[in-house]
């Protein structure tokens, strides 16, 4: 039992107990200086949990003096403030008595007995009301710590919640912003040709308009065509973005860049010799992966045009089972170099974009500036064959 409530219980019962000795017994000096001797006792039992061995002989002595000075059968209960072991404790009080009773010369035994049942009762119940109060105690002390571990539980729960709420958060925002970039790709890909290849063509159409008049018409229509050609590939665009699960063949994809090439030279005027891998339809090649490459090929040309004024270029694609990369080399006199690469990459949208795709999917890309400017694009898949 706690300290404090061991001493309030001990206090108060050997309180009561000496009031009610005072109005029996003849010796009422010796009676309180024994009261505050045992009192002194329980102070320092409840301050030294350690002595109490100590203190526990001292205490027999006094509280069986206090019994016996006092000659009343109630006052040997005092003893069970004696802390022996429980047993010992419940029956001390009338085994002191059955003791005092035969140096006394007790006549009358039966009531002799009685009297011992009656005090070892009383420790009895002494006993099961001290147990009762410690439990009580304990019940109350640990409410506190229930309230407590539920409080920080219900805390804990909390913290998990909101790091779940924020990690969905940035999960979401990440997602976000990833099909932001892809619709960015995907426009700029198939849109900046288109409106590259236009210029071009309205360029040379306005150095033919006075020599041939007709010459110049076409062009006209062919830039026109190309427009449309660009707002056809961002309605593409925007329908395939849900689609990049979907597998194409090799045959298809090599078709797509043979169209590209055939469009470029169309309007450019421009050479692109070619170097590619026999077509297969049974091998497959995610749908992403091809119009990226596509795309990729597309700026890479416009590029050549428009800032290292290239008129031939070479391409070069290898692919197997789980790898496709494409190579592309032209004549022109970019000022792309070792030493200003990565400030072209961050300035130059195209060039950050199509490294930031093969990164995002584990490829690589190479950017070289010898003899023309030279790039390379190695992305991994997932090979698969139709049937």
């Amino acid at each position: 039992m706690h300290r404090n409530n061991t001493y309030v219980f001990s206090a108060v019962f050997v309180s009561i107990l000496t009031a009610v000795t005072l109005f029996t017994t003849l010796n009422i000096k010796a009676t309180l200086v024994l009261y505050g001797l045992i009192m002194i006792l329980i102070t320092l039992r409840s301050i030294c949990d350690d002595e109490e061995r100590i203190i526990t002989f001292p205490m027999l002595l006094f509280t069986g003096l206090f019994a016996f000075f006092s000659g009343n059968v109630h006052a040997f209960t005092i003893m069970y403030e004696c802390r022996f072991r429980s047993v010992i404790r419940v029956l001390l009080p009338s085994s002191a008595y059955f003791v005092y009773s035969l140096f006394s010369g007790v006549d009358d035994v039966p009531l002799m007995i009685f009297r011992i049942v009656i005090l070892a009762a009383a420790s009895l119940l002494l006993f099961a009301a001290e147990t009762l109060i410690s439990r009580y105690s304990e019940a109350r002390r640990s409410i506190p710590n229930s309230v407590s571990v539920s409080a920080i539980s219900e805390m804990y729960t909390k913290k998990l919640n909101q790091e779940l709420v924020i990690k969905n958060y940035l999960t979401d925002r990440n997602a976000r912003l990833e099909e932001r970039e892809n619709i960015s790709r995907s426009i700029h890909n198939s849109v900046g040709h288109s409106i590259t290849a236009a210029i071009v063509t309205l360029e040379a159409s306005d150095m033919l308009f006075d020599k041939s008049p007709e010459k110049a018409r076409e062009k006209l229509l062919t830039a026109k065509e190309r427009i449309r050609t660009g707002l056809d590939s961002i309605r593409h665009a925007v329908r395939v973005l849900d689609d990049e699960t979907v597998s194409i063949s090799l045959s298809d994809f090599l078709t797509g860049i043979n169209t590209a090439a055939d469009e470029f030279v169309m309007d450019t005027m421009r050479v692109i010799h070619m170097d590619l891998p026999e077509k297969n339809d049974e091998l497959l090649i995610p749908r992403e992966h091809t119009e990226f490459l596509t795309g990729a090929f597309q700026e890479i040309l416009s590029n050549g045009v428009k800032h290292g004024n290239a008129d031939v270029f070479f391409l070069h694609i290898t692919v197997d089972s789980s790898h496709i990369k494409l190579t592309v080399n032209d004549n022109g006199e970019s000022d792309f170099s070792s030493e200003n690469a990565a400030s072209r990459l961050r300035e130059g949208f195209g060039l950050r974009k199509l490294k930031s795709y093969a990164d995002r999917c584990g490829g690589l890309t190479f950017f070289s500036n010898e003899k023309g400017f030279k790039t390379e694009i190695m992305l991994p898949f997932e090979g698969g064959h139709n049937g």
